[in-house]
């Protein structure tokens, strides 16, 4: 295989990484909302834990068009914030 022709496999292979990436990670934000919406610990732990996936993988979704990136970035701003917004964690008697 010509070096041109693994480039160019890479190049697809990435572009469909990054909108799998990108459908994942809109998904995991839905969720996260509808989670950080809910009153329990746990559902407060599953949204922060979106939070953070989210946070991470985000920036490294290299072919996103800049208008998706900024509603998603939207979106995690807004889980954010309703997570700020939550009462702290209540711990757990040991």
């Amino acid at each position: 295989m010509s070096s041109m022709s693994k480039e160019t496999k890479l190049a697809e292979l990435r572009a469909k990484t990054d909108v799998e990436l990108a459908r994942y990670v809109s998904s995991e934000l839905n969720l996260g909302v509808r989670f950080a919406m809910q009153s329990t610990d746990q559902s407060r732990s599953r949204a922060e834990e979106a939070y953070t996936e989210i946070a991470r993988l985000l920036p490294v979704i290299h072919d996103l068009c800049e208008s998706e990136r900024r509603r998603l970035e939207a979106q995690l701003r807004r889980l954010r914030g309703m997570l700020d917004q939550l009462p702290a964690l209540t711990q757990a008697a040991v």
